[in-house]
């Protein structure tokens, strides 16, 4: 059956109703191939007419002969069954979470959240009210935590949670799956590309009723500035809630500590003093955040006085440790009224002391921030280097730098630095150990000085050193992705900023982590890759992420695509750099799939060079004593001989193709039936006019390869190639070897 006819042909105006229609009144024909969505499409379903056979009419002169199906139900069944396989072509994919890891995350269920959920479970409380729920949120309120939880706690265990990824250019319905006994969960956050309209709505009334036939769910959580007043209908398949406030941070941050075994440091939290850190106005992820601070705090104070974690709660306020309760209420402090004086206006005060602090130490109390812990002399140097690139950037005749002759009049280095709150041993090693405080200065300063913001980031990207240090990609990351959107991200792919390869694409990847800005951190690198700039950085950060561990079927999809996108762009550097990222996916199974794919998606478009050429000499590399590309596993769809021979022939990949022949030659020449296979395996390939100057290259460089230490490889490829009539004209000049 072509791809571009209907499972069904459609029925003509005369025709009655056939009895393929089911209860609802909808015919179940597939969408149409054009598109990438199969919108609408739902299981036939329903009573249905029960002749002993029925003939299903092509549409005159366009289809086939008709077909006679004597069985109906039967027939009607497979086709329900084809049309939700089709719909897993070009549709949304994700990974699976377990139920169990699910409901071991904390979650608090109080005020309007304990609302929200009894809202949308069934008058039983046993399963979701509707087949499709949206959640509308604002940013940053957990609300993708609630949709987890509730499905994992009111569906099956036969049924499967799945998170997806939106990855699409606008939202629609064709693109979410429908499986039996499934459950998805998808943010809708991206402001470019998540905003759905009123024909999505209307379509996924529809698809309700296919995830209800299939016994599934979906849960949208949509940003509330992405959503418009839409209406849905109470008698549709779709049931709408709005959350308007976040959990109780309190109740957030001690359930946090529970689960992560720490239910002793409650009893510190509790004893912060609530003028200096109120947590009552954060949000769920700043909440989740305190809960870390707080912990990061109990190791450091466990680190400088040996002590063991307070497992259980004291027995009285009196049992509490004096330092350790300093330590959280540092790390819960937002520190801004102290920041609000040392970054106020320079003005004399009594004593000659001024509490405001001149850009000088500004730009140290910043480079402490960064650094945390290093030599005073890196310090001192981060802190010039910051000062001198805000003064680079004042308009010509204003220079906020100090003179030498005041500078050296003024406190030296090390009262500095403890004037702004740090430490300096005996060795003169500087200690910032106060890390909720470092991040409080960084986002007060990008907050409160908007003119600052270019300064900083270029300081910040110009750091000496060839690694991604992994505080300076914190700090960025802190700063670029802290109101959700991606702007900052893009400036620093720009030419303005300094190049430092390593430390950008560490930040893509915690970027296209993120679930705030992911999908649009996906983006910039999809328009990266066809940059010069900017391509092996794309190829770097997607290297990254499909080397992690952790990585899902989607985001290994979706750096896939990028590398593809950066080895087409035809830039020599970008294709080198994929080639050694496609070499890393052969390694192993999941990866060797993904490049049969690209090399299957090179030999359909027909293309010279690009992803599926890397592909293909990355699956050379394949580990084994027999070539992988010369086995029974190979796809049939994969036409090898067919690659070897545009390898051999293009003048710019021979080269890499004649060095992975050398190496399968020489790896299987130690046991006779191995080589035999790869000899009789390689000799189709290299037959053909078109490749002759490649074929005696390879042979050139067998000359020192001989099989069990007898038969030189050379002699044998050249006796069984060359016609022993031109032998004599054509020969193999092995000193070039």
């Amino acid at each position: 059956m072509s791809d571009d006819r209907p499972l069904f042909p459609p029925r003509p105006p005369d025709e009655h109703e056939s009895p393929l229609k089911g209860a609802d009144g909808m015919a179940p024909w597939p969408p149409d191939p054009s598109s990438n969505a199969t919108e609408g499409t739902e299981a036939a379903g329903g009573d249905r007419a029960d002749p002993a056979a029925f003939v299903v009419s092509p549409v005159p002169d366009t289809g086939p002969a008709p077909i006679t199906v004597n069985r109906p139900e039967f027939f009607v069944n497979h086709a329900d069954k084809i049309i939700n396989e089709t719909r897993k072509q070009g549709i949304l994919e994700g990974p699976t979470l377990p139920h169990h890891r699910i409901k071991q995350e904390p979650i608090v269920r109080e005020g309007q959240w304990a609302e929200t959920w009894q809202q949308a479970l069934d008058p039983a409380g046993l399963h979701p009210r509707k087949h499709v729920l949206i959640i509308v949120a604002p940013r940053s309120y957990g609300s993708t935590t609630l949709a987890l939880h509730l499905l994992a706690e009111h569906t099956g265990e036969d049924t499967d949670i799945v998170k997806l990824d939106a990855d699409w250019k606008t939202p629609k319905v064709g693109w979410l799956p429908a499986e039996e006994r499934h459950a998805y969960q998808v943010d809708l956050k991206d402001p470019e590309h998540d905003r759905i309209s009123a024909d999505f709505l209307t379509m996924l009334e529809e698809h309700a009723g296919l995830l209800e036939k299939l016994g599934s769910y979906l849960v949208l959580n949509v940003a509330k500035d992405l959503w418009t007043d839409h209406y849905a209908s109470v008698q549709s398949g779709i049931l709408v809630v709005h959350l308007t406030e976040p959990p109780p941070a309190q109740s957030v941050v001690e359930a946090r500590l529970r689960a992560r075994e720490a239910a002793g440091l409650i009893a510190y939290l509790h004893s912060v003093d609530k003028s200096k850190a109120s947590i009552s106005r954060l949000d769920a992820v700043e909440a989740v955040r305190t809960a870390d601070s707080i912990m990061l705090a109990w190791r450091e104070h466990e680190r400088l006085t040996d002590t063991s974690l307070p497992m259980d709660v004291p027995s009285s306020w009196s049992a509490l440790d004096a330092g350790l309760v300093e330590r959280i209420t540092s790390a819960m402090s937002d520190w801004r009224d102290k920041l609000d004086t040392l970054f106020g206006e320079t003005v004399s005060v009594h004593g000659g002391k001024d509490t405001s602090l001149p850009l000088e130490d500004r730009c140290l109390l910043l480079a402490l921030a960064v650094c945390q812990s290093e030599s005073m002399p890196v310090v001192a140097k981060a802190a010039r280097d910051l000062q001198r690139i805000i003064s680079a950037d004042v308009a010509s005749g204003s220079d906020f730098a100090s003179t030498t002759s005041a500078a050296f009049a003024g406190r030296g280095l090390r009262r500095r630095v403890v004037d702004v709150g740090a430490g300096v041993s005996s060795n003169d090693e500087v200690v910032f150990d106060q890390p909720g405080y470092g991040r409080a200065i960084l986002t007060y300063v990008w907050d409160n000085y908007e003119v600052m913001r270019d300064p900083l980031l270029k300081w910040l990207m110009s750091g000496d050193g060839s690694e991604a240090n992994e505080h300076v990609v914190d700090a960025i990351a802190a700063l670029t992705l802290r109101h959700g959107n991606v702007d900052h991200l893009v400036q620093l792919g720009s030419k303005t900023y300094p190049l430092k390869e390593e430390l950008l694409s560490a930040l893509l990847v915690q970027a296209v982590q993120d679930e705030h800005i992911g999908r649009q951190a996906w983006g910039i690198l999809y328009g990266w890759a066809s940059g010069k700039e900017r391509a092996t950085t794309v190829v770097t950060a997607c290297r990254q992420v499909l080397n992690s561990p952790d990585v899902t079927s989607s985001q290994a999809r979706m750096a896939m695509v990028r590398l593809r996108r950066a080895a087409n762009s035809g830039h020599e550097s970008a294709w080198s750099e994929a080639l050694a990222a496609f070499i890393e996916q052969a390694q192993h199974p999941a990866g060797v799939a993904r490049l049969i794919t690209e090399v299957r998606t090179w030999q359909q478009s027909g293309r010279s060079r690009g992803a599926g050429t890397a592909a293909f000499l990355a699956l050379m590399s394949v580990p084994g004593t027999t070539p992988w590309l010369l086995s029974d596993e190979v796809p049939s769809e994969v036409d090898v001989k067919r690659a070897l021979q545009d390898l051999l022939g293009d003048i710019d990949t021979a080269p890499d193709a004649i060095n992975r022949l050398t190496t399968w030659v020489r790896q299987s020449a130690t046991d006779p039936d191995t080589y035999a296979r790869v000899r009789d395996g390689l000799l189709p390939v290299l037959r053909g006019q078109k490749i002759f100057k490649a074929s005696v290259s390879l042979m050139q460089a067998l000359e020192h390869v001989s099989v069990d230490g007898e038969t030189n490889a050379a002699n044998d490829f050249w006796d069984r190639l060359v016609d022993p009539r031109v032998r004599t004209v054509f020969q193999l000049n092995r000193d070039s070897a």
